[in-house]
């Protein structure tokens, strides 16, 4: 959600940004992360008494190539973020469709319970949500949330773990990752290896019982209603200035199972007007 991160790291220059909100789903925070590093990182899952509030962000063809690339599963995994419709309340009054990346629940990157999240990310969450003027009640919910500090000493055996996993694993790794390289298929061979580094280093630390690293914890959705959208609409609009006249009324559609399939990739809302 913080600008910095795509606009600096990844070098994506959305053409409009609008904070909105999705109604019948919940923030999570269940996708296997680098327990002690990053443990966790956050999901999104149907919830029909929740809402999540957030960002929608309008971009190019080649920036949503570039955004799909650098998440989990690189957007050619179907075992890590893929695209999937949702219809989005803008602050603006209005009624967006959008793509949200969602990992699916019977995805084997899935944690067993929701982990606590880095202090780090948390962090990005909290001031991007602030950065784009939020509603306050979803940054206090933010706030609310617990995050866990790196811990220097175990970021140093986790990095001397993903060494030997990396060598220990190396006959069964190289050969894929070549083929994949050699037809040509960079984003799949990232993403194989790094479902396979991630899932293996859980096992580790499942096996010898660090449960100080890896913290089980539920966190609460926030309550549907409870920023009163529908009927505060007019008030957000006066709060949130955007300008309309960036995008055209409708955009192409695309199916999810093309990303899946293809590397080449379109970036897809279709709009709707109140």
């Amino acid at each position: 959600m913080y600008p910095s991160i795509l606009t600096g790291r990844r070098k994506i220059h959305p053409i409009e940004s609008i904070p909105g909100v999705l109604e019948g789903w919940q923030l999570t925070f269940d996708l296997r992360g680098i327990p002690a590093v990053e443990p966790c990182f956050g999901n999104i899952k149907e919830n029909p008494d929740s809402e999540i509030h957030g960002v929608l962000h309008k971009m190019t063809e080649s920036d949503f190539k570039r955004l799909l690339a650098t998440e989990g599963g690189s957007g050619v995994d179907a075992n890590g973020y893929i695209p999937y419709k949702v219809n989005v309340h803008a602050y603006d009054g209005r009624l967006i469709e959008a793509y949200a990346l969602v990992v699916r629940q019977i995805s084997p990157s899935i944690l067993y319970h929701h982990a606590v999240p880095s202090a780090r990310y948390i962090g990005l969450l909290r001031n991007g949500a602030t950065h784009f003027k939020i509603h306050p009640l979803y940054i206090e919910y933010l706030q609310s949330l617990p995050s866990i500090e790196r811990n220097k000493p175990i970021m140093l055996l986790v990095i001397i773990e993903v060494l030997l996993l990396t060598a220990l694993l190396s006959p069964y790794w190289i050969p894929i990752v070549i083929y994949y390289v050699c037809t040509k298929r960079i984003l799949q061979a990232r993403a194989f290896f790094f479902t396979l580094m991630i899932v293996n280093l859980w096992r580790v630390y499942r096996l010898f019982g660090y449960k100080s690293v890896i913290q089980p914890y539920y966190s609460a959705p926030f309550p549907l209603g409870s920023t009163n959208f529908k009927e505060n609409t007019a008030a957000f609009r006066t709060e949130v200035q955007t300008d309309e006249q960036t995008l055209p009324d409708t955009v192409p559609n695309i199916p999810s199972e093309s990303i899946l399939s293809s590397p080449s990739v379109v970036t897809t809302a279709q709009r709707k007007n109140d």
